[in-house]
């Protein structure tokens, strides 16, 4: 031991070294794969299964998502559907019952316009049957007024005197 340096690299030791690498290696690897290498594939299972557990539930939780919303979108669609025919039924319930109305409405109209022709028809026929008699009385009150005493009346006195005479 005379020289100096790093024993490792003398080379009488070699051998020796050698020696305890193996044995080191060897006991390492048993150690290992004995002990720590299936608690860390243990680890890893349970971390893949984990994962994989929650890559299932997420697509599930996609589709019952997307299932959802296609029961949403047949919701809305649906009521739209509905909403667009209450409406239409409400517009033609409408338009029957304003047809109604206007229709009585004229058939009112028209029989009160009928009733007040005929009333007319009666005034004027009254008011003509009664214009002579009218016009005669008119007359009658401006020649007496003119002339005193009505000429047309002594003459019609006289007149139907003479017609009674000849009878």
């Amino acid at each position: 031991m005379s020289e100096s340096g790093m024993p490792q690299l003398n080379t009488e030791y070699f051998a020796s070294q050698i020696f305890w690498l193996v044995i080191s290696f060897i006991i390492l690897y048993v150690v290992m794969s004995k002990y720590a290498l299936p608690k860390i594939a243990n680890v890893i299972e349970t971390r893949e299964d984990i994962i994989a557990r929650d890559v299932e539930d997420a697509e599930n939780f996609k589709k019952e998502s997307e299932i959802t919303e296609q029961g949403y979108l047949q919701s809305i669609k649906e009521a739209q559907e509905n909403a667009s025919n209450y409406l239409s039924n409400s517009r033609n319930k409408l338009n029957i019952f304003i047809e109604e109305e206007n229709s009585v409405f004229e058939n009112e109209s028209r029989d009160l316009i009928n009733k007040f022709e005929i009333e007319l028809e009666k005034k004027k026929g009254a008011v003509l049957a009664n214009s002579e008699k009218i016009a005669h009385d008119v007359s009658n009150d401006i020649l007496s007024t003119v002339f005193g005493e009505n000429p047309l009346v002594t003459d019609t006195l006289a007149n139907n005197i003479k017609i009674l005479v000849k009878k």
